[in-house]
């Protein structure tokens, strides 16, 4: 994901989402994350990036992404909050283009300051409540965190180790 995050900064989007069970599961990181002027971790989105949202929004319908799992924390939502799309709110955005939505807020282990063995309970924890949403959300998934790595790869590697032969 990291090479992926490189490429879009660099202008490349081909690969926006990334699959992990082909039609069913994808990864992705959150809008803007890598792009070269507004991209960053927890930078604040000015309003004129909307437009730029609204585009990302626009390829995750050509990729068929019908459900979101989003373990963006309060931290990673708050880049959008002074954009006029769902009053600041990304997922409530995204319900209204069409995609159902299961929100697992989770803080980046890469970032976090909690101790590991808290840290592996809550993403067991997380793992199968992302699991139980992805088998209640349409199909295709996309699955996001801030950077689509830390917290996304694993919950992915899960749910792709529990239903990747259900497919």
């Amino acid at each position: 994901m990291k090479a992926l995050g490189k490429a879009i900064a660099e202008g490349d989007e081909s690969e926006l989402v990334y699959w992990i069970i082909p039609g069913h599961l994808a990864c992705a990181h959150r809008p803007l994350r890598y792009h070269p002027r507004y991209g960053g971790s927890r930078r604040l989105l000015p309003p004129e990036s909307s437009t730029l949202i609204e585009e990302w929004v626009e390829l995750l319908k050509v990729e068929g992404i019908k459900g979101v799992i989003s373990l963006m924390h309060d931290g990673d939502m708050a880049c959008y909050r002074d954009l006029p799309l769902g009053n600041g709110v990304l997922l409530a955005y995204l319900e209204t283009q069409g995609f159902t939505i299961a929100h697992h807020p989770y803080e980046d282990p890469a970032h976090s300051h909690t101790p590991e063995a808290q840290r592996r309970e809550t993403l067991k924890r997380v793992s199968a409540e992302a699991l139980q949403s992805f088998d209640r959300l349409p199909k295709p998934v996309l699955i996001q965190c801030s950077a689509g790595e830390d917290r996304s790869a694993p919950i992915a590697a899960y749910i792709y180790a529990h239903r990747q032969r259900a497919f």
